[in-house]
Order: structure tokens, then sequence, then C-alpha cells
């Protein structure tokens, strides 16, 4: 067990100082206590200003810990933890590998209590600024008591300098069962991380849909066993989230994301709670990375659980409601078209990739598509040039052709595709989008809900409902011209995306791979690939993408 947290304060490095220049070598030899062993070796704190707190024998450790990028993925990192109890001093030590740990940084406390079982929730949140582009760094996190939990990361490229790769699945719930098992559970949901782990991406997506806890008996121990499980991954890289719709546990804040938004530090989004966390943007690179919330647009009432509404405590008597359609009043949608168009206009941009839950378009008698995302998301998708969207909620893996604006003639909004070319895609003709769903729930899409030559399946409509019956859903069916490939065989998977900024010719791709595995299996091998392909703005053109198809063209 380490004691540096008795060390004197007044000797501690500056944050200012060790990340704005300060080397991590001449840190650790400016402070010897900082150094491995070196714990005890200067006494108590004297400092007049710091309120003294008692180291506690058999604090438990810290645990669920994972990592989140800030705004820009070259300088900004949060880490994230829990604990059952509150903890003394909370606190993360930063340096990198094999230079020891050269800065502390202390960790902001959050709370939530769960209304299903009273229990209270402590996560921690320490945010590291100022970082160096495309570097290693190793970490430890730490309170009074207890032994440390380390990780590391690597930050982010500067702009266009260097090809990296990040991950993306949906879906994923927990590898046993927890409580009564009412939630979702399979092997896979575990499987899935050490292969994401043996990809080593920069980052992984997490495309909505994370532990279930929404329909679980025991929510608080389905989340620990989600972040637990992914913790072999996710205190290596950042795993960045959208919430899905069964984040929404109902009577847990005022849309019921309190759980979700008390365990992510995300990325600002200019709003205060309750809408901080729901969505935000990050930049990688050359891309930006957009991730929204679609209950605030989808028509479907996908949150609805029967457990929460029998047992939640004043379900009826506090207004509970788990439909929440048009819940930001507006907000999400003027922030979405603030930030896509800012991406557009920024020449250090090339690619916008929008991460989302339910989905605009599907061939799976399953759910289905939702019409909402088709009224409020795509018109912008399509005003901005969104590059690539990856979502979930469809248990299996479906990839569109490169789509942008409407059939004509067409009340379901159907999108138009713009190609035919399945294995080389040119995204300034139009958005692909990407159903990565198969990241480990139980009821994964069965081969009998896809038709063959199949249709589209879009949910047009709700009928009543309450919040005490969940509204059933009005299911239609259409042409889908714009499905370029689905795996029907193998129902579990997740997809790399090797991003190559300066792939000739004044172009920049995406390579992306889809794994997949058969239910209880580990082994996730290669069973679809395609490019996307557009031109690098490495030269300054702004203001959208007009010309850039025959650009495109012309480079093949």
């Amino acid at each position: 067990m380490t004691t540096d947290d008795e060390a004197d304060d007044e000797a501690r490095v500056s944050r200012r100082r060790f990340l704005q220049g300060a080397g991590t070598a001449g840190v650790i030899a400016a402070t010897p206590w900082l150094w491995p062993g070196a714990a005890g070796a200067a006494g108590a704190s004297t400092g007049p200003t710091l309120l003294r707190q008692t180291p506690i024998a058999g604090a438990p450790p810290p645990e669920q810990l994972h990592l989140q990028f800030g705004g820009d993925a070259a300088s900004e990192m949060s880490a994230s933890w829990a604990t059952p109890v509150r903890v003394n001093r909370p606190r993360l030590r930063l340096g990198k590998p094999g230079l020891g740990h050269g800065i502390d940084i202390d960790a902001d406390e959050r709370v939530y209590t769960e209304a299903l079982t009273g229990q209270t929730v402590y996560t921690y949140h320490a945010r590291m600024e100022g970082l160096e582009a495309d570097t290693d760094y190793a970490y430890q996190v730490h309170h009074l008591g207890a032994d440390p939990l380390a990780g590391r990361f690597h930050t982010g490229p500067d702009g266009r300098s260097k090809k990296f790769r990040f991950t993306s699945f949906g879906d994923q719930s927990v590898p046993m069962p927890i409580g009564l098992g009412l939630g979702p559970w399979s092997p896979n949901a575990g499987f899935v991380v050490d292969a994401v782990e043996a990809a080593n991406p920069l980052f992984h997506l997490l495309n909505g849909d994370l532990c279930y806890a929404n329909v679980s008996d025991s929510p608080v121990e389905t989340w620990s066993a989600f972040f637990n499980n992914n913790m072999r991954s996710a205190r290596n890289r950042p795993w960045m989230p959208c919430e899905g719709n069964h984040e929404n546990e109902v009577v847990n804040g005022p849309q019921g994301y309190l759980a979700y938004q008390t365990r992510f530090d995300l990325p600002a989004n200019g709003e205060q709670p309750p809408f901080a966390g729901n969505w935000y943007a990050f930049t990688v690179g050359a891309i930006r990375v957009v991730s929204i919330n679609n209950d605030d647009v989808c028509l479907q009432d996908g949150a609805f659980s029967t457990y929460r509404r029998d047992h939640v405590p004043g379900y009826t008597s506090n207004g509970a409601n788990p439909y929440i359609r048009g819940y930001s009043g507006g907000a999400q949608k003027r922030w979405l078209e603030r930030t896509l168009r800012e991406a557009r206009e920024d020449t250090g941009i090339d690619w916008i990739v929008v991460c989302m839950h339910q989905v605009a378009m599907s061939s799976a008698h399953f759910n289905g598509a939702d019409l909402g995302i088709r009224q409020e998301w795509l018109p912008l998708f399509d005003r901005y040039g969104v590059d690539l969207v990856v979502a979930g909620h469809e248990h299996h893996f479906e990839r569109t052709f490169p789509v942008k604006g409407v059939v004509p003639g067409s009340a379901l909004l159907t999108p138009q595709t713009q190609g035919t070319d399945a294995a080389s895609i040119d995204t300034t003709a139009g958005c692909c989008h990407m159903i990565i769903g198969g990241g480990g729930h139980s009821g994964f899409t069965p081969p009998s809900a896809f038709d063959t030559p199949h249709d589209g399946v879009l949910i047009a409509g709700v009928g009543n409902g309450s919040p005490q019956q969940q509204h059933p859903t009005i299911i239609v069916t259409e042409p889908a011209p714009w499905s370029a490939y689905r795996d029907v065989t193998t129902p579990y998977g997740f997809a790399t995306f090797d991003v190559d900024p300066g792939a000739g010719a004044g172009m920049t791709t995406i390579t992306v791979t889809h794994y997949g595995a058969q239910k209880g299996s580990s082994v996730y091998a290669p069973v679809d690939t395609c490019v996307l392909r557009r031109p690098s703005r490495r030269h300054g053109q702004a203001g959208g993408d007009r010309g850039l198809a025959a650009t495109a063209a012309r480079a093949r």
C-alpha cells in the first residue's frame, strides 16, 4: 500500500508547471517523494490553509476506472472511477512511462442516489489538461487508506500528423447475470472488450445502450459490472459513449440520465444540468466526433421498464414519465446545427463522424429505424456534409451506400442513395450510416428478422400510451436500395476504423473492418471491409463540399 498521501503538500509540483512544459524527469528530480519507493520521505502537511484528513486504514480501493477525452483529444483527458463509500482526498497521479508520476491532480466528487434502491453512488473525476499530443502517459488514481489503481493512455495526434485507429460498437450489456437476472447479459459482452483491446485503438465509440441498468432490479450493481468488465480496456484508452434509450432510468433525474451523467466526465456542451453530458463533441486529428442523444427526437417509446414502474417508490405520485421525446425543447438541435456548421467551416477538419444510438435506416424486423431521426437530424447531416454515422439499437451489423436527400415523393422521407459501390464510398456524395449493435446483448437480431430481398423497416409513429403503459410502435416497410451490406450470420461484433490523413493524391481515407463472432465465442474474425474516401482539406478549402466529389473521382 502506498502512503504518498501523507507527503508534504507544500512540496507538491504545480499542475501548471508540469503540464506546460516541465519534463517529467526534471519534476521527479526536484521532488524526490514522487518517485516509486519514496513514500513518506516528507513529513505531514503543515499548510495553514489545508484541511487535514486522517488516513482510513482499509478504505475500499478505486474501481470502475475509465477514460474520456476532453474537447481536444491531443491535450485533454479525464479519468473517472467509483467507490462504494465516500473516500478521503481522491486524486490522480500523472506521469510518463518509466519516469514515475510527476503531478497530483485533485478529483471532483459526484454523487447520486438510485431511485429504485436508495443506494448512494460516489464517483470521482480528474481532468488532465495541457497534455502533449501523440504522447504516452501513465497514471494512478488513489485516495487515503487504499492501494492505487493504475492505467495508461496515448493522446491524440496533432492535426493530420499521423494515422490512427478507433473502434465502435453498441448494445453491450454485461457478461454475467446481475440480481434477479432481469437485464440482458452474455459472455460476448466480456469477449468483445478483449477484442477491442487487442485491436489497440486510440479510442472507442460506445454507441448507446451500455449496461441496461434501467431494466435491472439491481441497477447500481449492473453499472458496476459494466465498468469493471470494460476497465481492462477503458482505463487505457477513452471509451466515448452516447446515450441510448436504456440509459434512461426513470426518476433518476428529470430525464432519467442522472446515473450516466454522474459516472461520465464528458466535454462541455454549453448547457447546465439536466442537459450537461447528453450531447458533446471532440476533435481528434482531422476528425470532429459529435455524440448526440436520439431520445430527444425518436418516436419510439424505448425506455419503458415495467420493473421500475412497479418498484420505484413514488413512481406515479412523482409524475415519472420515461417517454421524453422533445425533452430539450430544441436546445440539442440548435447545438447540433452550430457544431456541424463550425466543423464543416474548419479547414483543419476533414471528417465529421456522428455517434448516436437509434438508427435512420435498418433492414431488420427488430426495432426498426425511426422517422423522428429522419425528420430532425438527417437534413442537418445533409446540409453540413456528415461523412459517417455509427449507431446501435438494432443488434446486428449493417451499412449503407452514401445517402443524401429524400427519394422524391416519399412520405417516409426515405434517404436517397447517391452511389452503388459498396467497397469504396465517396462521402462527399452522401453520408454512410453503420449499425454496429452486436456488442453483447443476449437478444441479438435473429436471421429470421431479415427479408430476402429485404425491406427497410421504419417506426413511423406510436399508438396510445402513458407513463404506466408503453406506447406501441407503428411499423411500416419501404424499399431499401440504400443497404450496401448486412451481416446475418455472426450476431456479435465490433468495427475498426483506420484513419489515413494523407492517403495520396490529396485524399484522406478511413478503412472500415467489421469483426464478427458467434454466440459464446471469443474469436472475432473480419467479415466485411470498405473504404470511405474524401479529399483532404489540408490546403484550406472552406465553405462546404461543392466540387469535392469531382475531385475525389479524379484522384482515384
